[in-house]
């Protein structure tokens, strides 16, 4: 996928943000209080809620952003970036203004 097919498919942050809960949902939740394998999404919260426990689990939690602030659009750019290019792309290279 070249860079213009990629911001057609991914224009703005909830197209993201969307894309990756796909992926979630797929790959499933496990509540870290119970292990529990059953979850619904909570569309107001933004969350997945525990259906045994209700404990509710970020849609970034137990992944490589759990702790990240940034938007899920610069984490998509980045990850295209990182493995669109023949050569790659350092980290120094994604920090430059």
């Amino acid at each position: 996928m070249n860079l213009m097919n990629f911001f057609r498919r991914f224009p703005n942050e909830e197209s993201c943000r969307q894309d990756f809960k796909n992926i979630r949902d797929q790959a499933g939740v496990i509540c870290k209080k119970c292990d529990c394998k059953d979850h619904y999404w909570k569309q107001d919260k933004q969350v997945y809620q525990c259906k045994k426990c209700s404990f509710r689990t970020d849609i970034r939690s137990g992944t490589v952003i759990e702790s990240s602030k940034l938007p899920f659009q610069y984490w998509y750019i980045s990850m295209h970036l990182l493995t669109a290019t023949t050569k790659g792309i350092s980290a120094l290279e994604l920090q430059r203004p």
